[in-house]
């Protein structure tokens, strides 16, 4: 697990599809990388059954847990899909704001 003291990460160690675990003072997070690029952070645990995110994978722009199977975008809406192709809203979680430049990864106030 990565500590932040200034909350700060290389953008190297997060690659597209990669997800990375991290705290910011007392909380926990996961900063992951959309396929598409895009960086994206949210808390750790899934808000459905707490399941452990850092185990989460990326598909596509989305994250996906592993515990049972909700997705959420990069915008932090959540979702579940069906073996038919159904899309069912489930919740919006909140996200937080980064910036990355000079091979940093930042988190924003």
């Amino acid at each position: 697990m990565t500590v932040l003291p200034e909350p700060r990460l290389r953008a190297a160690d997060v690659p597209p599809g990669a997800v990375v675990p991290i705290t910011l003072g007392d909380d926990e997070y996961v900063v992951w990388r959309a396929q598409s690029g895009r960086l994206c952070a949210m808390a750790r645990q899934c808000p459905h059954l707490d399941w452990d995110l850092a185990e989460a994978s990326v598909v596509d722009d989305e994250l996906v847990c592993p515990g049972h199977g909700w997705s959420f975008d990069p915008d932090g809406h959540a979702f579940k899909r069906n073996l038919l192709g159904r899309v069912d809203s489930k919740d919006e979680v909140e996200t937080l704001a980064l910036d990355e430049r000079d091979g940093e990864i930042r988190v924003l106030p």
